[in-house]
């Protein structure tokens, strides 16, 4: 919590206060709340309706991307959509919007101009890597602007809504460029020793992880085969309609057939359990529930 004068900077940890304690907080708060949303994912918005009816004038900043995929009754106070660049002052302190996509198409970041710490959303987080959303309008493309772009704002601290505050940016941030510089290279050379599809490029790149990963990975290896496109990278042999038709329940299904065999489920009930596992993994991404972590 950040307090001087009449400004008061709150980082509510939502998975661990209850609603009743929020509103609370919002209640008891004389003057108008500014709500500042970094884009719209069920644990970034479930807490929106309780500040509605605890103060009554708050205000929501957030990208028009953003508002259009709030579910309705979410939020019923006034709003005001931003693009970037916008300064807010809030008694003597001075924020700046930072639009920030990557995660999603209407991520943003905010500024702490007289500290330079920067309220980071999604894009950075305390441990891996952030799961782009491709349902979300997440792109790789923009994810690495976007973290050049925080290079060039020279931050001092990166606060993440998702665990500890970082207090090396630059570290963190070149780490995440080196990482996913990696990764895309890894996907190509996969994609040119003969791999076609979703599964099969997961299979060769996360060899050494988990399976209960490959769900969560696939999401941002679909943004890089994009992106490798994009550049012009991707073989001529490659084709991308077959890759994209292999997404989804093709993918879910292969999944599902080997975590049976890694665990020696022979059970059609236990088969059947463990492919109800994968849909609820795979549902929840569409979700925009996304686990973090290095992939």
């Amino acid at each position: 919590m950040l307090e001087e004068g009449k400004c008061k900077l709150i980082k509510i940890p939502w998975e661990i206060l209850a609603p009743r304690e929020v509103g609370k907080s919002c209640y008891f708060t004389p003057r108008k709340l500014i709500v500042f949303l970094t884009h719209h994912h069920y644990d970034h918005i479930d807490g929106l309706s309780v500040i509605c009816k605890s103060n009554p004038d708050s205000v929501l900043l957030a990208h028009e991307n953003t508002l259009s995929r709030i579910p309705k009754g979410t939020w019923s106070n006034g709003h005001v959509a931003i693009s970037g660049g916008e300064k807010i002052q809030i008694g003597r302190q001075m924020f700046e919007a930072i639009f920030a996509p990557g995660h999603t198409d209407g991520h943003f970041s905010l500024l702490h101009l007289n500290t330079r710490s920067l309220i980071t959303g999604d894009h950075c987080v305390g441990f891996g890597s952030a799961v782009l959303d491709v349902t979300g309008g997440g792109k790789m493309k923009d994810y690495f602007q976007t973290t050049y772009k925080f290079l060039e704002l020279f931050p001092r601290v990166l606060i993440p809504m998702h665990g500890r505050i970082n207090l090396w940016p630059e570290r963190m941030l070149c780490g995440y460029l080196k990482h996913r510089r990696d990764r895309e290279q890894a996907i190509l050379e996969a994609i040119e020793n003969g791999a076609q599809t979703l599964y099969d490029i997961v299979a060769a790149v996360y060899a050494d992880v988990d399976i209960k990963l490959w769900i969560v990975a696939s999401s941002n290896v679909r943004l890089h085969v994009d992106h490798l496109s994009y550049q012009d990278k991707l073989p001529k042999a490659f084709s991308l309609e077959k890759f994209q038709a292999s997404s989804g329940i093709r993918f879910l299904l292969r999944w599902t057939v080997l975590h049976v065999k890694r665990n020696n489920l022979v059970a059609i009930k236990a088969f059947l359990a463990v492919g109800f596992v994968g849909l609820a993994f795979y549902l929840a991404l569409k979700n925009k529930n996304c686990s973090k972590w290095m992939v």
